[in-house]
């Protein structure tokens, strides 16, 4: 086995000193000194990605917090939220249930309806599918996420904001109706006279026997306009036998009206006509004993006494 000598010269000194060292021993220290460099390395390498990630943590911990806080702000936000379309809710089902009972006052007193559902159940159904989706993104697991609370009550939030539109949508298009049905409704007295002749059984002026009148007769001068009670279509226009001129309006809801012994009529079948529209002037052509406009009101193809609609007189 080789060996490495090594030689030591003190100064001044006349002779040297000699160590004899294994070439295994030189080997081993060789790599030791290495490994040793290496691990030293390493422990400064990991040292300094402890130093980084520590301060990676302390901006990550500031940020959380910062995060948690805006959370806290959301959540408080949120319940804010949640307050308000509680209150929405309480007005809109207060409204809605004064609309239903006016409609249902509405419908008895007259006999006009019932309402139809459909609108509301489409709806309902629109909504109901509108329920069903998610508020979180595909893949995000719900368990795992920090602000799990924040989400659930965003779900909950919306989930009442989608009752609400529809508890609003319900009540809007309980309204159109109500206003739809108003409009039918032929509120207003025709023509600006007096009442000569009312509506049910009474004595004939021309045979002096019982007979059943089905309208009112309201007496004007001729020439007197009259006027649409309610928004509605023209559906007759012409001579009538007994009437003289004569007009019949369609309102819609089974509700007609018809005016007869007009002097003149200044509109024409299929014409569109809004309450208090003038539809022509009091005469006295047909079978009559003076100038007066004979108003009728049928309800579903039977005549009933038109002053059941009437809200004021003009």
């Amino acid at each position: 086995m080789q060996k490495i000598t090594i030689v030591l010269i003190p100064e001044n000194a006349r002779q040297s000193k000699q160590f004899k060292i294994s070439n295994w021993i030189v080997r081993g220290f060789i790599v030791g000194t290495a490994v040793a460099s290496l691990m030293f390395g390493y422990l400064i390498y990991d040292y300094l990605q402890l130093r980084t990630l520590r301060e990676s943590y302390q901006t990550i911990a500031t940020e959380n917090q910062g995060l948690r806080g805006e959370a806290n702000l959301l959540l408080s936000n949120l319940e804010e939220v949640k307050r308000s379309l509680k209150r929405v809710q309480d007005y809109s089902e207060k409204l809605g249930e004064l609309t239903q009972i006016k409609v249902k006052r509405f419908s008895v007193h007259t006999g006009i309806g019932p309402l139809s559902p459909q609108e509301y159940q489409h709806a309902k159904q629109e909504m109901v599918a509108t329920e069903d989706q998610q508020h979180i993104p595909v893949g995000i697991d719900l368990d795992r996420l920090m602000f799990r609370t924040v989400f659930e009550n965003m779900k909950q939030v919306g989930n009442n904001a989608n009752q609400n539109a529809l508890r609003l949508q319900k009540l809007l298009s309980t309204l159109s109706q109500q206003k739809s049905l108003l409009a039918s409704v032929p509120s207003i007295s025709p023509v600006d006279g007096w009442i000569t002749s009312g509506f049910g059984a009474r004595e004939s002026p021309f045979t002096r026997e019982r007979d059943v009148h089905l309208g009112l007769d309201i007496a004007a001068p001729i020439g007197t306009p009259f006027y649409s009670p309610a928004d509605g279509v023209v559906i007759y226009n012409g001579k009538k036998d007994g009437y003289g001129n004569f007009v019949m309006l369609a309102h819609g809801y089974g509700v007609i009206s018809r005016f007869g012994h007009l002097a003149e009529s200044l509109v024409e079948v299929g014409q569109r006509v809004t309450r208090g529209e003038q539809i022509g002037t009091v005469g006295m052509t047909g079978r009559t004993t003076g100038p007066h406009l004979h108003y009728e009101v049928m309800l579903n193809g039977i005549n009933v006494d038109p002053s059941r609609f009437i809200l004021s007189i003009q």
